[in-house]
């Protein structure tokens, strides 16, 4: 039996977990339906991996992270506060909205005058990039920081991912804005790769094109479809601000280039284009996993 194992993005720690789990599979059994599907899910078909509350504990030593303020954003290391600041500005550049001016002396070596440029930043992509908040692009690109630069916090998340991983069958694996960036180094560096066999990747909303989470990835290891993958779709909407480049060759050059990378774009009715699988205020489900597009290709991958 091939197993469903999903991976959600950031800032769902203090969430409930079992809450969580049920809105995934509640918004994707909507989603099967409306592709055709007579299949509907089941707890023993799929895994939910909520690593929300853990990773917030390891960076902030606490599950509730203080808010975003100027004070905080001044005292990151250098190194990080420039990976947040060079987010923040592709970010706008991939919105084309207007880059503010770097102030004379913010290298990229961080800073105090980085962090005033960060500032900028960030009112910028309040005032001119719907639905997306300053405050969202740090939290997600502090969280990728995290978990690419500090190794205890890797290890913790890629273990505890790759234990819902199947070693005697197959699985299909759906993974979600920072859960991407966990599938996808995951499953090309985790010693189990091995043993996997992973008929679909389905990755939603990624941020793995932008360049500065590219490069760091890309400094580890070619980039590549993982071995384990016999197939990878990665689903975006163009006015998901996240996931602007989509993964094709220009953005996310592979090597070897093939197998390719399968850009889905659709259409994410969920306030901000950019969540998995939420619930509206009238009960219907919406985001990435209601499309019956979306939905549709991880039946195939499971029925197949």
């Amino acid at each position: 039996m091939t197993r469903l194992v999903l991976v959600h993005g950031r800032d769902n720690q203090g969430l409930d977990a079992d809450v969580l789990d049920r809105t995934w599979t509640t918004v994707l059994d909507a989603g099967l339906s409306a592709a055709g599907s007579g299949r509907v899910l089941h707890d023993d078909d799929t895994a939910f991996v909520f690593y929300g509350d853990t990773l917030a504990g390891l960076v902030a030593g606490d599950a509730d992270p203080p808010p975003v303020t100027v004070h905080a954003l001044a005292e990151l290391p250098d190194a990080e506060l420039a990976f947040v600041a060079a987010v923040a500005e592709e970010v706008l550049r991939g919105a084309g909205a207007r880059v503010p001016a770097r102030p004379e002396g913010a290298g990229a070596g961080g800073g105090a005058d980085v962090g005033a440029w960060l500032n900028l930043l960030l009112a910028a992509l309040d005032r001119y990039v719907p639905g997306l908040s300053g405050a969202v692009v740090v939290l997600l690109a502090r969280d990728v920081w995290a978990y690419l630069h500090d190794d205890a916090v890797r290890a913790t998340i890629d273990d505890a991912v790759a234990a819902a991983i199947p070693t005697d069958g197959p699985a299909v694996v759906v993974a979600h804005s920072l859960g991407s960036v966990v599938a996808y180094s995951v499953l090309r560096e985790h010693p189990d790769a091995a043993r996997w066999d992973v008929a679909l990747l389905l990755t939603l909303g990624s941020p793995l094109a932008i360049r500065a989470i590219r490069d760091v990835l890309a400094a580890r290891a070619a980039l590549r479809v993982p071995a384990p993958v016999r197939r990878w779709v990665a689903v975006r909407d163009r006015r998901d601000a996240l996931a602007l480049h989509g993964l094709g060759p220009d953005a996310f050059p592979l090597d070897p280039a093939t197998p390719a990378i399968e850009d889905l774009v659709v259409a994410n009715a969920a306030p901000g284009h950019h969540a998995a699988a939420v619930l509206l205020a009238d009960g219907s489900p919406a985001g990435y996993l209601a499309l019956p597009e979306v939905a549709g290709a991880v039946a195939a991958a499971l029925d197949g």
